[in-house]
């Protein structure tokens, strides 16, 4: 009971009062209203984080494994010939007709973007076997950075603001947050589509919509 109370307390102190930030530049009103919370365990914080997770389907033509992707450079023996992939670039070469091996040890990112030392290809099988034949990455839509998270602990009664500058922070930001961290967006932020538009959201509601509205609007890899 207690705590319940500590976090409608901190709920009602996050949007009545006004954020400075302590950083000269940062210095600017932050009003959010309480639409604006985002529950961790709310369908828009599920569908932020499969915005953000790590898409590992561009290298399935060599590594059979969505979930994850081999960390680049690597060698590979393409019909007995000797390949070094160092580009997203190379994979363009490739055809599901290759006789494609690859020469261990490699290293490969998980969709947590979790980093794994792989020595053989028995290692590599037991890995793509956990993986689900469609995923959950959102691959046709993009925040664009920087966008701000607001912050406001009622354990502690701390604000703060954190910048998000790329799709590993903002996973692990979410992956991170404590139950009882109330989190918004600063406000407004762009997604860009899978059509090379920029698409403007103002509010949780329209972030939600307009992320669902392009999510399946391209042809994933792993599909």
């Amino acid at each position: 009971m207690k705590k319940e109370m500590r976090w409608r307390f901190g709920m009602v102190l996050f949007f009545s009062i006004v954020l400075m930030s302590c950083q000269e530049e940062e210095r600017e009103l932050i009003d959010p209203t309480i639409d604006d919370a985002i529950p961790i365990d709310s369908r828009l914080a599920n569908i932020m984080k499969n915005v953000v997770t790590h898409d590992g389907s561009f290298d399935d033509i060599i590594d059979k494994g969505n979930c994850y992707s081999i960390n680049l450079p690597y060698t590979i023996h393409v019909n007995e010939q000797e390949k070094i992939i160092s580009q997203l670039e190379d994979y363009n070469q490739l055809s599901l007709s290759d006789h494609i091996l690859i020469e261990f040890p490699i290293t490969i990112t998980r969709h947590d973007y979790e980093e794994l030392f792989i020595e053989n290809q028995q290692q590599l099988d037991r890995l793509a076997a956990t993986c689900l034949t469609t995923d959950d990455d959102i691959e046709c839509v993009d925040f664009v950075y920087p966008f701000r998270f607001v912050t406001f602990n009622p354990d502690t009664n701390i604000f703060n603001t954190v910048e998000a500058i790329h799709d590993t922070q903002v996973f692990g930001f979410m992956e991170d947050l404590e139950d009882n961290t109330v989190v918004a967006i600063k406000y407004p932020i762009q997604l860009l589509v899978y059509n090379n538009q920029n698409m403007d959201a103002t509010h949780n509601e329209e972030l939600l919509a307009t992320i669902l509205e392009f999510a399946k609007s391209c042809d994933e890899n792993d599909e």
